[in-house]
């Protein structure tokens, strides 16, 4: 498993230089970085040689046995170990993304505060040796912690929720739903980041906000899992376009461009998320309160059922107190007869001696 888990941060680094705007540190998202905080969490902190030995072999095929090619891989072990550390200590873990809760602590210690780590060193590994003036440092920590968190922010639910035990099966009529929003989504993202733009969207009609919809309803009709995958879509074409001069946050200056993608990368990023976890909360509520009602329902019937059983007892008992009330009251009628017949008998007696 550790070859494969290196060989994917490999590939996933590979991926990160790929989507770089013109150095490879300013990139809009490194996969790696959520590549390997998916892998603590699911797998534990025991993957740490696999994303040392992966992030060592990117970095040394890449710029050679420089002052980052060691300081970086050990970086990038200590973020994916602080991230997951902290998903698992406050945000619960691989369930981080069933609850709104979940998300919003999710967002804060993993594509927030744990991507500060890699940048830091980076950059200060950097300019201590000279490599990088202290003008430069601002951006250059800001453009590489703003691509780790995006790709903690993309990368690691969509991993998670896929490898993690628990998963909705779609039926028939869900698949067709979902295959109708994903090719309605990717014709607006050609529309809006694509070569479409220069043809069917020339005047800039179809904007970024229309892809929006689609997250929402992914998040509203299926689980966490589709919404995670469905956000990579838009957002993989977002900066595919943005990286070929197509959509709406081409900017004259680069880290304009870099910042307005990124910014808007998260902020959806997040809501989609968040929406999909809410859902969730709903469904899994419905579900208990469902649960209640038919446990509630049962005991109403069973105590019906004892009410039922008792009442008819008590008819039972009722119908022998009248039966033995009128056989007392047919007792006493023939005792009294019996008294009456007797008294006119002794009478008669008296009456023949007294002749």
């Amino acid at each position: 498993m550790l070859a494969s888990l290196t060989l994917v941060y490999f590939v996933a680094g590979r991926l990160g230089l790929n989507v770089a705007f013109e150095h490879p540190y300013v990139t809009p998202i490194w996969i790696a970085s959520g590549v390997a905080l998916a892998a603590f969490i699911l797998f534990g902190y025991r993957v740490w040689p696999a994303i040392l030995v992966g992030s060592f072999l990117d970095h040394a095929t890449r710029a050679g046995l420089v002052a980052n090619t060691f300081s970086i891989p050990v970086a990038s072990v200590l973020e994916g170990i602080t991230g997951a550390y902290l998903v698992k200590k406050f945000a619960y873990g691989e369930k981080a993304f069933d609850t709104a809760k979940g998300v919003f602590l999710f967002v804060l210690f993993a594509s927030i505060c744990s991507p500060v780590i890699n940048p830091t060193v980076g950059v200060g590994t950097d300019y201590f040796d000279g490599s990088l003036s202290l003008r430069e440092t601002g951006f250059r920590w800001i453009s590489w912690w703003l691509a780790h968190g995006i790709g903690v922010l993309l990368v690691t639910p969509f991993l998670v929720l896929l490898f993690r035990e628990s998963h909705h099966g779609l039926d028939g009529g869900e698949l067709r739903e979902l295959t109708v929003l994903l090719l309605g989504l990717i014709f607006v993202c050609l529309l809006v980041f694509g070569p479409l733009s220069l043809s069917l969207n020339r005047d800039q009609v179809v904007q970024v906000w229309v892809c929006v919809p689609f997250l929402i309803w992914a998040a509203f009709r299926f689980c966490p899992l589709e919404a995670a995958g469905t956000t990579l879509i838009l957002f993989g074409t977002a900066i595919w376009g943005t990286l070929h001069g197509y959509g709406s946050f081409i900017a004259k200056n680069l880290s304009t461009s870099l910042i307005l993608l990124d910014t808007f990368i998260g902020v959806i990023g997040t809501m989609t998320l968040v929406v999909a976890a809410m859902v969730v909360e709903r469904r899994r509520i419905e579900a208990e309160l469902l649960g209640t009602q038919s446990l509630l329902q049962d005991a109403v019937e069973r105590k019906e059922r004892d009410l039922v059983v008792t009442v008819r007892a008590l008819e039972v008992e009722v119908t022998g107190h009248v039966q033995t009330k009128r056989a007392l009251r047919e007792s006493r009628e023939r005792f009294q007869q019996l008294e009456e017949i007797t008294n006119l008998q002794e009478t008669q007696n008296r009456t023949e001696r007294l002749e």
